[in-house]
């Protein structure tokens, strides 16, 4: 029997990628499912393909940037499931160009939805997370450990998930609590196709290449495994991997080779 069966399990950002990834990769494994995300069509079909008798999961509208939302979400979580196991902050966005294309309600939006709806989600789970000795789960990126030209939105943003991240983990311990950074790398997913409005566009393409995208399927089977081991930091990818070294070990190798390779963020459409 999996370790999580019959867990309850909160996910941000549930309504596509790596989040709706996660909730079938948590139910095929008995775990109960509390699932958030602004489109509620979304939430509804992924529900009723994962349990269609409503018995295993709660869909709960809920917008990150909102205060109170998240308490809601959890209140009315208790109502259906009375705990939270592992609250997953998975919601986010990908804010493109350069610092003079960019205006403060740019960064202000980025940071609201990557960092402050991280937060809001730790408060409003964290009392949960404290009576069963849970597991915080952060969905960061490869990001949080490189910035890259016309990237300095969201790799921002994602350094200070790292920071908050390596502080959480020693002042929850205390009490039980876990807590997770998960780093992706490039992952198959809607969000290069998410303007930095946050609409999404279905006619733009994808500019990763297809050799370096890791499946939504595999990603939230690894990190499934991580938060099973109750893992502090989880770098994802091979090239993830190499980039977190060389930037631990080898900093000036890792820009040297950006430098000659010319890498860089292309700029969003729109």
């Amino acid at each position: 029997m999996s370790k999580f069966n019959n867990q309850v399990v909160l996910i941000t950002g549930a309504s596509a990628g790596i989040g709706a990834a996660l909730a079938q990769e948590f139910a095929s494994q008995g775990a109960n499912l509390v699932l958030l995300a602004r489109r509620k069509e979304r939430l509804t079909a992924i529900a009723t393909a994962i349990d269609p008798t409503g018995n295993k999961v709660l869909t709960i509208p809920c917008d990150v940037t909102k205060d109170g939302e998240l308490e809601q979400a959890v209140a009315l979580a208790h109502s259906k499931f009375t705990k939270i196991d592992i609250a997953i902050a998975n919601a986010g966005l990908s804010v493109k160009g350069n610092l003079e294309d960019l205006s403060l309600a740019d960064y202000r939006l980025q940071w609201e939805i990557n960092v402050f709806g991280v937060l809001r989600t730790i408060y409003a789970t964290l009392n949960d997370l404290k009576q069963t000795q849970g597991s915080l789960v952060v969905i960061s990126s490869v990001k949080s450990y490189l910035s890259l030209e016309g990237d300095s939105a969201y790799s921002s943003s994602k350094f200070a998930l790292r920071a908050l991240c390596e502080s959480l983990s020693k002042e929850l311990a205390p009490y039980g609590i876990s807590v997770t950074h998960v780093c992706p790398g490039y992952v198959a997913t809607e969000i290069r196709r998410v303007d930095n409005q946050g609409i999404f566009h279905s006619d733009w393409q994808d500019h990763v290449s297809p050799k370096l995208l890791m499946s939504p399927e595999e990603t939230a089977q690894q990190i499934v495994q991580g938060i099973e081991r109750r893992q502090r930091e989880q770098v994802l990818t091979y090239y993830g991997k190499l980039v977190v070294l060389l930037k631990r070990y080898l900093p000036w190798l890792l820009s040297w080779l950006i430098s000659q390779m010319k890498i860089k963020e292309k700029h969003k459409k729109g």
